[in-house]
């Protein structure tokens, strides 16, 4: 399974859903990690941190979207994330 995290784009959020330990962590339950670019940084985790612990980084929300079973986020999805939900998607 490939586990997704999205910038969040709510307001003022400066949290990420994934952080590297986390991703160690998913990755050791055999599942892939993908983050977008800057998704970490207002939380203090720069792209480095991620690619370090095996995380693939991709420069977009849409590739994310596409490329990930599921997607972990902080915040509900907002109405314009939710039209990159497809069918299958978690």
């Amino acid at each position: 399974m490939i586990v997704g995290t999205p910038k969040e784009i709510a307001s003022g959020e400066a949290r990420v859903a994934m952080t590297p330990a986390s991703a160690l962590q998913l990755q050791k339950l055999g599942h892939s990690c993908l983050i977008e670019t800057g998704a970490g940084l207002a939380a203090g985790y720069s792209d480095n941190h991620y690619t370090d612990v095996g995380v693939k980084i991709v420069t977009s929300a849409q590739d994310l979207y596409r490329d990930s079973d599921v997607i972990a986020k902080v915040r509900p999805p907002l109405e314009t994330e939710l039209t990159s939900l497809q069918t299958g998607k978690t």
